[in-house]
């Protein structure tokens, strides 16, 4: 099997948002595997319902900074009117949103490679403009030379980890997309997500140049 890992900087901020917010807007601490697919596909060029990055790699994720959330509130004005004319009968509504203050995560991939040799060059020379979270919000890539990587297994690591594990913090994130006729659905990963220290325990893991990595 094959691999690299490209970094993902965030140039200012970032929501990740969680689905089932609503006027208050949170985020996840780290990309979903669903939008860094998004961001491979679209360095590919693939069109937006097209799934197939789903079945090509594995995907590992190794947070880079310590994740600093802002949050900001804009009130939102109920107005009544007939589109010339409007007059506020309602009080207006405070929003919230949270911010993810300038992450940057290492992103591992791995497949066969053919695939990840495809996958390397178009984030080097991206289809499309290259985005994460908004679509305002652009993103700095430097991406690593693909490798032969190897299973092993590690007592001791440092990235995100399938399962609920001590010290960390615990989310369920988006993990694929499933498709049924015209209709999609999300599948969720639980994981946990290191917060200062190396994960302690036995895992399953592959080695990129001498980095253990979990893939999913």
């Amino acid at each position: 099997m094959f691999g690299f890992k490209f970094r993902i900087e965030v140039l200012y901020f970032t929501t990740f948002r969680k689905s089932t917010s609503t006027s208050l807007i949170s985020s996840y601490t780290i990309p979903p595997f669903t939008t860094i697919r998004g961001v491979i596909s679209n360095a590919l060029g693939l069109r937006r319902d097209d799934l197939r990055v789903q079945e090509w790699i594995k995907i590992g994720i190794k947070p880079q900074n310590c994740i600093n959330r802002s949050t900001e509130m804009a009130k939102v004005l109920k107005l009544k009117g007939t589109g010339k004319k409007y007059q506020k009968t309602f009080s207006s509504s405070p929003m919230f949103k949270e911010f993810l203050v300038n992450p940057v995560y290492d992103i591992y991939v791995a497949g066969d490679q053919e695939k990840i040799q495809n996958i390397y060059h178009a984030l080097k020379n991206p289809k499309r403009p290259l985005y994460i979270g908004g679509s305002d919000e652009l993103v700095d890539i430097n991406t690593f030379e693909p490798v032969e990587i190897g299973k092993a297994t590690s007592k001791e690591t440092f990235c995100v980890m399938d399962g609920i594990h001590e010290n960390c913090i615990i989310e369920k994130i988006p993990y694929k997309f499933i498709q049924a006729g015209r209709n999609f659905s999300l599948e969720y990963r639980t994981v946990s997500i290191p917060k200062d220290e190396n994960f302690n325990g036995e895992a399953e893991i592959f080695n990129f140049n001498g980095e253990n990595i979990f893939l999913f």
